[in-house]
């Protein structure tokens, strides 16, 4: 009896020798796993089925049309699944995100987070009247030929007898930020600009400044910071200021 149990041992410790033996127990664990998952991916386990987003309070995007635009991804594979497709799509359908954060959370659910535009500007340029964010970024078309219906109280108005916009931006974003950020340092809060050829006129109350946005306006922003120096300083009340030349014209109440 001792010799057979002799024997089965000295076979089965030859046999544990053996190479392939040896590679099947050192590797075994992971044909399994890659066994598991592969066989998980036949029953689709991690196949997208919820996609959740993150929204400001307030926003101004519907997320129920988000949801419907990303629905195709629903039932891809999780893993397969690239966020910047789904990032790019969410891009093109809907012009007040500003950004979007896609994160893959297995074993099925995608998690959204949405930056958003935030709107400034209501713009009226070759008959068309749209909606800008404060980057100067364009949103959305509001409407076509329809110039008393385009405005709205809580955005800045802006119209023009020239290109208004270039690669859905404003063209005069730049500027109009400049001027905007001094006025308000003197109390002025900007309500209407109409940019015309040599002549943009910026409209906050009574009070109206014109500037020549294709002149050096950094000259212009200068004058303007000293006479509201003076404005302050004096309580001095007008109705109009002209910084296009060099001795700024004003029109008194």
């Amino acid at each position: 009896m001792q010799v057979s149990n002799s024997k089965s041992y000295a076979f089965l410790n030859r046999l544990s020798r053996v190479s392939v033996i040896v590679f099947l127990k050192k590797y075994s664990p992971i044909f399994i796993t890659l066994f598991l998952f592969l066989l998980s991916n036949v029953f689709g386990l991690w196949n997208v089925r919820n996609i959740q987003f993150e929204l400001k309070e307030e926003s101004n995007i519907n997320e129920l049309e988000l949801e419907e635009k990303v629905s195709s991804f629903k039932g891809e594979n999780i893993f397969l699944l690239t966020p910047q497709e789904v990032k790019e799509t969410l891009l093109e359908e809907n012009g007040y995100i500003k950004e979007a954060y896609v994160e893959k959370k297995i074993p099925s659910t995608l998690y959204i987070k949405v930056e958003e535009y935030t709107p400034l500007y209501i713009g009226y340029s070759s008959e068309r009247c749209v909606l800008y964010s404060s980057e100067g970024f364009r949103i959305r078309e509001i409407c076509k030929e329809c110039l008393e219906e385009c405005t709205d109280d809580s955005l800045v108005g802006i119209s023009s007898n020239t290109l208004l916009e270039s690669s859905k931006r404003l063209i005069y974003i730049d500027e109009i930020q400049k001027i905007s950020k001094l006025l308000d340092t003197f109390g002025f809060n900007i309500k209407k600009i109409e940019i015309g050829e040599g002549v943009s006129t910026f409209t906050a109350t009574d009070h109206t400044f014109t500037f020549d946005m294709s002149y050096n306006l950094d000259i212009q922003l200068n004058r303007m910071y000293l006479v509201g120096k003076r404005i302050n300083s004096e309580s001095m009340e007008f109705t109009s200021l002209d910084l296009r030349f060099e001795r700024p014209v004003m029109k008194l109440k």
